[in-house]
């Protein structure tokens, strides 16, 4: 099957996924992390807020590990996750190249996945 003729090759290869987990929430680890976060470098550490499972509270806070408002103005309409969608642009256009998430053997798996 011939590819299609406007489709684009996929020039950057996927980035690498590294899973280090945690569970006893070990303190060096975890100021570790956090003094490793510097955007500027790439390196974003994000900690999720504590008691929310929602996959769409998770948004805020990677936006605010990114250095951006967490709340975005205006109105929109159902079924958009404007955060979301800020989050994902944003990682899209900074130059991230590791995200190391805090507790995340405590995430849901829909919001481990939303997060990958």
């Amino acid at each position: 099957m011939a590819d299609h003729p406007t489709a684009m090759p996929l020039t950057v290869p996927p980035p690498s996924v590294t899973v280090v987990l945690d569970p006893g929430d070990d303190a060096i680890h975890t100021h570790t992390a956090l003094a490793a976060h510097h955007p500027p470098s790439g390196r974003i550490t994000l900690h999720p807020g504590p008691g929310t499972t929602s996959e769409t509270g998770l948004a805020p806070d990677l936006l605010v590990a990114l250095g951006k408002p967490p709340l975005l103005p205006g109105r929109f309409p159902g079924g958009r996750q404007p955060a979301w969608e800020a989050a994902t642009a944003w990682l899209t256009a900074l130059p991230v190249t590791r995200l190391t998430v805090l507790r995340a053997h405590r995430l849901t798996a829909r919001r481990t996945m939303r997060l990958l």
